[in-house]
């Protein structure tokens, strides 16, 4: 029987899955695969990720001597690790404000001022729906905030919310490619949604919207959230699906067929890092296949039935990722969805006798 410190086993283990979903490396590997790639480039990078990706990305082009003519990376805070020497910026995560609405308005001036001769790299993490957050004609900043409030107090799954706000946000499905004057754009996608459907990653800024207006509303009042909308904004919505207001940029649109999406690195690489690190522990190791989902307390207290009902004859370590929700009520504390599950497993657990599991 292996025996370790169950503290110094999970750090070691968390430690390998950070490593093993490491945006920069993947970033340098897909960069530097990119076929046919036309200098000087621009590069857009956005979302939590944004330093380390940026940072992968001028590493390969340095390495394929491809001159960048302009770049922007904005992130939810500063990286005193980049390497990538470009201007930076920080917006506002989760919910848009000041900083965001400025990044949106720098992305834009960016765009417009890229050409036709050269290609546009677009660096998506996790984050970057909120982080260059800028309302389309017709919604007002406040309108935009609200919304992203009340979305995430609702507890509705991320595809709800992406439908959502891609119809309200300045970038979202797929217009941040349409504001490109590049030959092409290249986006690729750090993903922190289970499927890994790219036009919901970030409210696809490079991708067409597979959904409409209308389908989006009957799931916004089927989940409940409807109501907590602005009443400004489900105008805006009702307006795009009863065919007074365009909605998204359609499917057939000329510049999606001069632009890729690729999804480089996603929650399977974090579990592969992790699994690994654990069994060289002397582990028993079960990845969970089923994405982990739900509301998180439900989630967490779920999860502890199911160890409790487990034979343990030796360290074992179960890995199960996904994405959970949370309904805020009108106390909502601190802290996030993960959190949430871990204090909900636990107090399981300890409440069982086996907080030692």
């Amino acid at each position: 029987m292996v025996s370790i410190e169950p503290h110094d086993f999970l750090t070691r283990v968390y430690r390998a899955a950070i490593a093993a979903a490491d945006p920069r490396q993947a970033t340098r590997q897909a960069v530097g695969a990119l076929q046919d790639l036309i200098g000087p480039v621009w590069l857009i990078a956005a979302g939590k990720g944004a330093h380390r990706m940026a940072s992968g990305a001028m590493e390969a082009l340095r390495d394929r001597n491809v001159p960048v003519a302009g770049g922007l990376v904005v992130a939810n805070t500063p990286d005193e690790t980049a390497t990538h020497g470009l201007e930076a910026i920080e917006g506002d995560h989760p919910i848009p404000g000041a900083s965001s609405f400025e990044a949106a308005d720098r992305v834009s001036a960016l765009a417009a001022g890229t050409t036709g001769d050269s290609d546009a790299i677009v660096l998506i993490s996790g984050g970057a729906t909120s982080l260059i957050a800028g309302p389309v004609r017709g919604v007002r900043e406040r309108e935009l905030q609200e919304t992203f409030s009340a979305l995430l107090a609702s507890g509705a799954d991320i595809e709800l919310m992406n439908a959502v706000r891609k119809r309200l946000l300045r970038f979202g499905a797929g217009r941040l490619a349409i504001a490109l004057n590049s030959r092409r754009v290249h986006c690729l996608i750090a993903s922190d949604v289970v499927g890994n459907d790219p036009a919901s990653i970030a409210s696809g800024p490079c991708v067409a919207d597979t959904s409409t207006a209308h389908e989006t509303r009957v799931r916004a009042r089927k989940a409940g959230a409807w109501e907590a909308l602005p009443a400004a904004v489900r105008a805006h919505i009702d307006a795009m699906a009863d065919g007074r207001l365009p909605d998204v940029p359609p499917r057939d649109h000329p510049r999606f067929a001069s632009t890729s999406a690729q999804v480089i690195l996603d929650r399977t690489d974090a579990e592969r890092g992790a699994a690994s690190s654990a069994a060289n522990l002397g582990a028993a190791v079960e990845v969970r296949l089923d994405p982990l989902s739900g509301e998180a307390s439900d989630a967490g207290r779920e999860f502890a039935s199911q160890l409790l009902t487990r034979e343990r004859n030796n360290i074992e370590c179960v890995i199960w990722s996904g994405e959970t929700t949370v309904s805020l009520g009108r106390k909502p504390g601190r802290g996030g969805r993960c959190q949430e599950f871990a204090l909900a497993c636990a107090m399981s657990l300890e409440a069982a006798g086996s907080s030692s599991a």
